[in-house]
């Protein structure tokens, strides 16, 4: 009666770790996902890959799509959102004079 038992509780044990394991990988996938970086937003790191003569498409590789594009007859300027420790985050832009890099600031409040 007893080895019955033993093996019933060997059983449910088994099909517990069955479950579990089915369920990690979809829980690891959404962890992943979850602490990826909002379109638009860029690491601290990431202004000093930028360089002045860069065309848009290099910028865009490099940093992702922006967060906002705005343009005028003479330029055009890519809106990103630097992050920062403690909800600091900071607008980034790049300026662009016909299709190239011509200058890149944060823009302090």
């Amino acid at each position: 009666m007893e080895a019955a038992s033993l093996s019933a509780d060997n059983h449910a044990h088994a099909n517990q770790m069955k479950t579990i394991l089915r369920y990690l990988p979809l829980a690891a996938l959404s962890l992943l996902l979850g602490c990826g970086t909002p379109g638009g937003h860029i690491k601290a790191g990431d202004p000093s890959k930028i360089s002045i003569g860069m065309t848009k498409e290099q910028v865009i590789r490099l940093l992702g799509n922006p967060e906002n594009v705005t343009a005028d007859s003479k330029s055009e300027t890519l809106s990103y959102i630097l992050e920062r420790p403690w909800w600091q985050d900071k607008p980034f832009q790049v300026k662009l004079v016909d299709g190239k890099v011509v200058s890149y600031e944060v823009v302090e409040h």
